[in-house]
């Protein structure tokens, strides 16, 4: 009679640590799977805030950038020190009806460029998703 109440307790206190164990897994799922739903940032939203505010906009250069800048003789990469802020947002249509536009956009990189032909003049950027936040990640800037 001892051992059998000792068995039904030991029996009892295993399902309760399995059912426990169980439902820490099953918790740990659910967070894991929030986790994994979180959207990527929208690109729309980004392009906005990255054009008109340069906290935000360095935050989100990924230094050591490829890339580089070129007026005249003046020449050099760039970094946080000699970053000069982009007032310009990436657009559908050209506003500027001097230059040639192209514009290129899969989900996770976008590619414009600027140039004005035989004129030594071109500007190229790239926006890459990284982590579900998009970064720019190449500016061309270049002015002979």
């Amino acid at each position: 009679m001892k051992y059998s109440r000792l068995v039904i307790l030991a029996a009892f206190t295993f399902v309760l640590v399995c059912c426990n164990k169980s439902q820490e897994k099953s918790n740990l799922d659910i967070q894991s799977k929030k986790i994994e739903n979180i959207k990527a940032e929208n690109f729309d939203a980004f392009n906005a805030k990255f054009h008109s505010d340069s906290v935000f906009q360095i935050s989100r250069v990924d230094f050591p950038i490829e890339g580089t800048h070129v007026s005249g003789f003046e020449r050099y990469n760039w970094t946080r020190k000699n970053w000069q802020f982009l007032p310009v947002p990436v657009s559908e249509k050209n506003e500027f009806q001097e230059y040639q536009h192209t514009l290129v956009k899969t989900d996770t990189l976008i590619t414009e460029k600027f140039w004005i032909p035989d004129s030594g003049f071109e500007v190229e950027r790239q926006f890459k998703l990284i982590d579900k936040k998009w970064f720019l990640i190449y500016y061309n800037d270049i002015n002979l």
